[in-house]
């Protein structure tokens, strides 16, 4: 009877302990909402954008003094925060960042509250477009009609294209177009990036070398007009 009562007594002892161990009326974790904007999705290699947005609660009100970490991703891969601005008493959070190459920003909250969630959002994608140059360019006709051009390309900044596909083309006063007549992949001589190619085009014009640039990385390149006879 003794160890019946005992083992009684140590089971509404551990039951009493378990319900202490969790609040009878725990505080609800409240949902939060970030937003985040960004003030271009095109811009050149070098220049800045400016990521702002707001943090607030479920019922719309703004969160404070709550610290937001803003990182660059490309390709899903987000890297270390660049930046960490703090909210204002609206809730309002910006700062401004350089993005190196084309990806978006990521803005995350993680709340020192219990009774706050954590939230994050993404911008859109930052197209940067970096620059490109034909350096030089000659073009000339030979004895068998056929039109000889070459000329280099540079990449100033700080990625180069590969490959680095450039056309010959000539203006048709038939159709007030550049027309290509043979494309060619520039390759390393050493010193530039150089390319050389000859196209059959039998009558007087003007040509050029022409680098159609990608639609995410690299701005397009003309070179100086040469008129062939």
């Amino acid at each position: 009877m003794i160890i019946r009562k005992l083992v009684i007594g140590t089971i509404a002892a551990a039951a009493l302990l378990t319900a202490g161990a969790v609040p009878a009326t725990a505080a609800e974790v409240q949902p939060s909402t970030l937003t985040t904007t960004t003030g271009s999705t095109k811009i050149d290699a070098g220049q800045s954008v400016t990521i702002s947005g707001k943090l607030t609660r479920a019922d719309a009100t703004p969160i404070a003094g709550a610290e937001v970490g803003i990182s660059f991703c490309f390709n899903g891969f987000c890297g270390e925060a660049q930046a960490k601005p703090v909210t204002d008493a609206a809730g309002a959070y910006s700062a401004t960042l350089t993005p190196i190459r084309t990806g978006n920003y990521r803005a995350d909250f993680f709340s020192t509250d219990p009774a706050i969630a954590n939230s994050g959002a993404d911008t859109a994608k930052i197209v940067v477009l970096h620059p490109a140059e034909i350096t030089s360019f000659a073009a000339g006709r030979g004895a068998n009609k056929v039109v000889t051009a070459s000329g280099t390309i540079e990449f100033p900044g700080r990625y180069t294209a590969n490959p680095i596909p450039v056309e010959l083309q000539y203006f048709s006063f038939s159709t007030y177009r550049w027309t290509t007549a043979a494309t060619v992949t520039a390759s390393w001589n050493g010193t530039t990036w150089a390319f050389a190619a000859s196209a059959e085009h039998r009558k007087p014009g003007a040509w050029r070398a022409f680098y159609a640039g990608t639609p995410e990385m690299f701005h397009a390149a003309a070179s100086d007009l040469v008129f062939v006879l």
